[in-house]
């Protein structure tokens, strides 16, 4: 049987650190660092410190933070050369996740580790971008035939682009869900509503109910739940920060996934962040239960492999198969999935879709 996990009890009561004995702190810290949250939680036990915490774990803390920090200001530094290659490109550039996060000094930006930039632009401007970013010394990732058809034609973003120089990569998005998707997103109306992000650069993110609702749609359908406490984090900490300001804030992000088509998925997020981080729901939300819930929350779990759920490996590949689903229609999931499998049995690689 799985061990208690430090990290979620900590995530659901940081108080709970109080509690932990030598042995508790260094799984803690091993759980975090799993998930991609040591830094984040660095930052936390840094603004209340607990006075328990052996001495010996401080060091790891000090360094946590530090990384944060450093990825922080290399994005900042990074975005003003992407802003400089995208400058003759007219429409609005919008930042997703975590440069978004950090580009409008966001909470979620604390702590916050990611290796990529995500960028939006509207699909007619999708050229003009990707060539400006060719100029700028950026290359796209070397695929096949069949998958470059594959992102061309059916993904929400272009192969990730390299800079041959600084090695940053940039994953270039027209859509914020695939077009195939069963699951229709007004992308569009998401684009047409984001607002400037004061500062350098004209960089443009998403309104505030978008961006909870890009992260839980970025989770829920794109499976990549050994990410997921991260993701979840990411839409606690938007929710409690927006909802600081605006009592009511929690009601408009329902309001406005049913509006955008992420009213179901929205539902599904908000239970699990209840489940993990204790987040307040909206009013009128239920609790979703189960049998996809608990794939989900198996799935978005620990990782650590002591306290990670027994059934998590099955409930990843439940969902991968539901995400595939969800992606392509009958015919094209067919044909990709026959795809992946004669790459795989020809390279002895393993699958992946």
């Amino acid at each position: 049987m799985p061990r208690a996990s430090p990290l979620l009890n900590f995530l659901a009561s940081p108080s709970s650190l109080t509690a932990l004995d030598d042995e508790g702190w260094s799984l803690l810290l091993a759980e975090a660092r799993a998930a991609d949250l040591l830094s984040r939680i660095a930052e936390q036990i840094n603004a209340a410190p607990c006075p328990t915490m052996p001495d010996k774990v401080r060091p790891h803390i000090v360094s946590a933070r530090r990384q944060g920090q450093s990825l922080s200001l290399d994005v900042k530094r990074e975005l003003i050369l992407v802003a400089d290659a995208l400058k003759s490109v007219n429409t609005r550039k919008i930042l997703l996740k975590g440069a978004a996060y950090v580009t409008a000094d966001l909470p979620a930006a604390q702590g916050r580790i990611f290796s990529d930039i995500d960028l939006l632009v509207s699909r007619s401007h999708l050229p003009d971008a990707e060539g400006a970013l060719m100029l700028g010394g950026w290359a796209a990732a070397h695929v096949d035939a069949y998958d470059q058809r594959y992102y061309r034609e059916w993904a929400h973003e272009i192969p990730p682009m390299t800079h041959l120089q600084r090695g940053t990569t940039i994953d270039l998005h027209h859509s914020l869900v695939m077009p195939t998707c069963n699951i229709r997103v007004d992308t569009e109306r998401m684009i047409g509503d984001a607002v400037l992000i004061p500062g350098e650069g004209n960089w443009f993110r998403l309104r505030d109910e978008d961006m909870v609702l890009h992260a839980a749609s970025h989770l829920m359908l794109n499976s990549e739940f050994s990410h997921g406490l991260r993701d979840l984090g990411d839409i606690d900490i938007l929710l409690r920060h927006f909802g600081s300001t605006d009592s009511n804030f929690t009601d408009k992000v329902k309001v406005r996934a049913l509006e955008i088509g992420l009213g179901e998925i929205a539902e599904q997020a908000f239970t699990l962040c209840r489940h993990f981080y204790g987040t307040r729901l909206p009013q009128g939300s239920r609790l979703h239960r189960g049998f996809l819930i608990r794939l989900l929350a198996n799935a978005a779990s620990t990782r650590h492999p002591d306290t990670r759920p027994y059934w998590q490996l099955s409930a990843d590949l439940l969902l991968l198969l539901r995400e595939l689903s969800l992606r392509l229609p009958p015919h094209l999931l067919v044909r990709h999935l026959t795809h992946k499998l004669k790459v795989a049995f020809s390279t002895k690689e393993p699958v992946t879709p």
